[in-house]
Formats: structure tokens, sequence, C-alpha cells
């Protein structure tokens, strides 16, 4: 049974067109990149505008903020981690680690000293990749660029490489395997180096696609859909995973009347206790309050 009935979800700034990512400012705008290129900024009373659009062939994808106000954002079109600033200037961010060509970043999140770690979902690119859905392979990847600009492949081998979140302890950051319908656990070792990646919580009963933690360590992740015969099955639900991997419904949208392919979701508002969503395939944001505190993430610090 879910915790949220979907009267309690709250449709937050209409106007924005099939964005995959949501962040939110410490003044509480909302920010996501629609897949027509826009780069849409939501006041904290919901009024959509639009920061910037984007060079032409950019699809966003995961989106964040640095502590100067720039958005940074996985461009699946360009393939590529790009910046923009809050004048809408574009920037390249990268488009490789090492030999690792990022064909298809995904989501990127910052840890507390500004290592910038990035999910690639896969070697194929978008217009490939979506065959791994129905035949799961292991060509993601994450990698990490380094505050002082050095970047280092964190791991390989992770199937369809998703979302992406540093815990509240700083000790390891969490990816999600869309394909496995699981997330991973990779520990952060105090010299900087990484662990193996191992399962954190596994059997999600859709494909998970983001992720954020709340500030006691539980973690909410979206799951847009699951796959059926080879195909994509909307899911619109959100489930809660607790410290020790256990993981329960949160929000269960079957007729996606709030919730239409929720793709990630952030904490913002007062006490960061709102919880934001993306729907890729909607024309809104969505947001529940919940009794939880986000864990702040870089920018809101």
């Amino acid at each position: 049974m879910a915790t949220y009935s979907v009267d309690q979800v709250e449709i937050f700034g209409r106007g924005v067109l099939k964005a995959e990512g949501v962040v939110i400012d410490r003044e509480n705008n909302v920010y996501g990149g629609g897949r027509n290129g826009i780069i849409y900024k939501v006041t904290p009373e919901g009024k959509v505008g639009e920061l910037c659009t984007l060079p032409a062939g950019s699809i966003p994808n995961g989106i964040t903020l640095d502590r100067e106000g720039n958005l940074v954002y996985c461009d699946l079109g360009k393939k590529a981690v790009m910046k923009v600033t809050q004048n809408g200037q574009v920037s390249l961010v990268a488009d490789r680690v090492g030999n690792l060509a990022l064909t298809l970043p995904n989501f990127a999140s910052y840890d507390a000293d500004g290592n910038l770690y990035v999910s690639n979902s896969s070697t194929r690119d978008i217009n490939t990749a979506l065959v791994e859905m129905s035949k799961p392979e292991p060509n993601g990847a994450l990698v990490c660029i380094r505050a002082n600009g050095k970047s280092e492949t964190v791991a390989t081998g992770i199937y369809l490489a998703n979302g992406t979140a540093i815990d509240p302890k700083e000790e390891a950051v969490y990816v999600l395997e869309s394909t496995r319908n699981d997330c991973l656990r990779i520990a952060i070792k105090k010299d900087g180096s990484w662990g193996k990646p191992e399962i954190f919580s596994e059997g999600f009963p859709a494909l998970p696609d983001g992720m954020a933690f709340a500030s006691d360590g539980s973690l909410f992740v979206t799951l847009p859909a699951f796959i059926r015969d080879g195909k994509m099955v909307p899911a619109h639900q959100i489930i809660q995973v607790d410290t020790k991997g256990k993981w329960s419904t949160l929000i269960d949208d079957a007729k996606g009347e709030k919730l239409f392919f929720p793709t990630n979701c952030a904490f913002g508002g007062a006490g960061l206790q709102d919880l934001y969503f993306a729907n890729l395939e909607g024309d809104h944001f969505s947001r529940v309050h919940t009794p939880f505190h986000g864990h702040p993430l870089y920018h809101q610090r």
C-alpha cells in the first residue's frame, strides 16, 4: 500500500514540457530541461519561465547545480556533460574521461568537495540504446570529474547506469541499474579511491530512473516504467528505500494523473521537505510535502 495517495500529490509548474531532470536552487526556484531543448525555470510560486534555449541538437537529461548557480546537465544529443549559466551561456564540461567517451551521459551528482560523479548509461548512444531494455548488457559506467580537473573512471560493467546520488555521510556513491531494477552502492574510500560496486537494494517493481536522499539516509527512487514483451509500459511510481535496502511504495499513480513517467526527483522548499518530481512524458513538475528533510545537495549547503 502506498504511503501517499494521488490526491496528496500537487501539480507544480504546468507548462514545463517533457523534463527529464529536476533541481531546486537555494531560493527554491525549480529547474529542468525539456526534450525540446528549453531549460525551464519555475518560481517558488509556480510561475513557469524559460532560462534559455540550448544549441540545436541538445537533449538535456539529468540536471544539477554548482555553487555559482550554473546548471550542469547531461546532454544526450551532444554526448557530453554541459554547463549553462544564468545568462544562458553554454559550455562543455566533458565529453570523455580517458578512453571512455560519454556516449549516453545520464545523471550527475556533486560530492561535498565539488567532485562530479556522472553515469554513462551505455557505450551505445540514444538512438541504439533502447535494445538494452529487452536485452540487458553491462555497458554502463560511472566516472568522476574531480574539482581539480582530473577525471577517472569509477566503475564499469554497470547495467544501463542511470540516476546517481551521494549518501548523507559522503561514504558512498549510489547508482541505479535500470535494466536490473536495482541500486548499486560504491564505497568512497578515505584516500579518494573507490570500492567495488555492490547491490544495495533490488527487486524493484519497475525500472528505476532517478533518486534523492533524505538526511536520515532514506532514499527515494522514481520508477517511470517497466518492460513487458520488450516494450516500455508506464508505471508512474515512487518508492522509498530504508538504510538497510528494504523498499516500500511511496506513491502509486497508476492512471498517471499527477505523475506521468516520473524520471527524477529532488528535495526543495522550506526545510527541504518538499519532494519534487520531473515527468518526462508530462507538461509539469509534481511535488509532495513530506515529514522528511532532504539531504542538502552541494549547491544547497
